[in-house]
This record gives structure tokens, sequence and C-alpha cells, in this order.
């Protein structure tokens, strides 16, 4: 499991860790996760590789951006399907299978890079090394806020993020309804992990069934969604 000397592993503290990270003084601002409202209280992480449409000059401020990114979700879309002209992606497209069941639960999008390129792999090696491993306290200060109940992490460097992170191995070809990899962080109870090949269906192994993705992800978003519900009753009980 990764160090996480330098992240606060209180929520409050985890946040303002977050925030100073994300203000780069020049170039795109970094971004931990997807615009949400109810981002803190997510109790299930998806983990890609980054985001992938830069944005700065697009807000007035750093505070502006970050409103934004957190409050008001809204008007943050607005600049960025501006930005992509309008386009969905099938990574985003799947995610939304995923998710739509549990809307009550929350799912929040990170990755393991948290610099936005619209190429991954145009990065420089070095670059791309220096904001994985930033990426991985990113990570830890998300989960320390959350406390998940689940992770799925995609592609290579979510995979290899979040492995790294839980100090377990995943294997993003097993078949994903039957993965039952746990990971036990202080403080939380034990979280569900898995791992599946990118969402956007790029690099996937020969003979991999790309167009049986949704239907896979829809499935185990049903499968957390009753699982967590049927915790929350327990609990009130």
């Amino acid at each position: 499991m990764i160090s996480t000397d330098n992240v606060p592993l209180d929520a409050t503290g985890a946040e303002a860790f977050l925030r100073q990270v994300a203000e780069t003084a020049s170039g795109p601002y970094l971004r931990p996760f997807t615009p949400d409202v109810g981002w803190r209280r997510a109790r299930v992480l998806v983990v890609g590789t980054n985001p992938a449409t830069p944005l700065r000059d697009e807000f007035a401020s750093f505070d502006a951006y970050w409103h934004a990114l957190t409050c008001d979700p809204t008007s943050f879309d607005a600049v960025y399907r501006a930005q992509r002209g309008g386009k969905t992606s099938k990574t985003t497209a799947r995610i939304a299978r995923f998710a739509a069941p549990l809307r009550d639960a929350g799912v929040l999008r990170t990755n393991a890079c948290a610099l936005p390129s619209e190429r991954w792999r145009e990065l420089h090696p070095a670059e791309r090394r220096a904001h994985l491993e930033s990426g991985l306290l990113i990570l830890r200060a998300l989960v320390a806020i959350c406390r998940p109940a689940a992770i799925l992490a995609h592609g290579k460097e979510g995979i290899q993020a979040v492995s790294r992170l839980a100090g377990v191995p995943l294997d993003p070809y097993a078949p994903l309804l039957d993965q039952s990899t746990r990971a036990v962080f202080p403080g939380m109870a034990p979280v569900n992990l898995f791992a599946y090949p990118h969402l956007s269906g790029v690099g996937v192994r020969k003979g991999f069934a790309v167009g049986r993705m949704g239907d896979e992800l829809e499935a185990l978003g049903k499968r957390l969604a009753a699982s967590l519900q049927a915790d929350g009753a327990n609990r009130e009980q």
C-alpha cells in the first residue's frame, strides 16, 4: 500500500490538499474528479487514466473553476461541452450505464493522473510519471473523504493506481461479476475492488467483447446498488 505521509487523512485536510494540488501556476488546472456537487458523499469511485479536455482560461479564476467543479456542475459542464463540441465519449456513455442504478449512492469519476490532456501518450514520459505519483496521493485523499464502498478501475494506468494504493493485484480480464477483491484502509470497512479494460474499448486484449461492456457495467452497477441498499437497511435495524 502506498505511503500516505504527505496526505491528510481527515476529510477536511484531504479536501484542502486537493484544492491546493489542483491550482497550477500555468497550464491547465488539475482535475482531481469530474464536476459533482455531491462528490464528498460518493460511495463508488471510478478510476481511469486522465481527463481529456484541458481547461484554464475558460474560467475567470481558479476560485471560479473550483466552485464550478465542486458546487456548480451545470456551469462546468457547459464550458466542458463547448470545448468538446458537444460530443460524448464512449467512456462517458458506459460510465453512465454503470452509474444509473447507483444514483442514490453516488458515483465519482477520478483518474490515475489529474492533468488533463487530449492524448495521454503525448505527455513526456517524465511528466507522466510525476503526475501518476501525485495522482496516487489525490486518489488516497478521495478515499479519505468519500470512504467508498467500491472502486472500479479501468485501463492500465487506473488499474495500476488502485492496485498500488490498495497493495493488491487486479485482473481486468477476470469476469467482472465474479471479481471479489477487497482492500482494507485504516478506519474503514473493506472496500470492494473491480478492474476492467479501458471503458473506451481501446487497447483491449484480442477476443475481448467490447460490445458487451455496457451490459456488464450496468449489471455490476445494479448489484452494487442492491448491496449498498441492503447494508443501509441492516444499519437501520
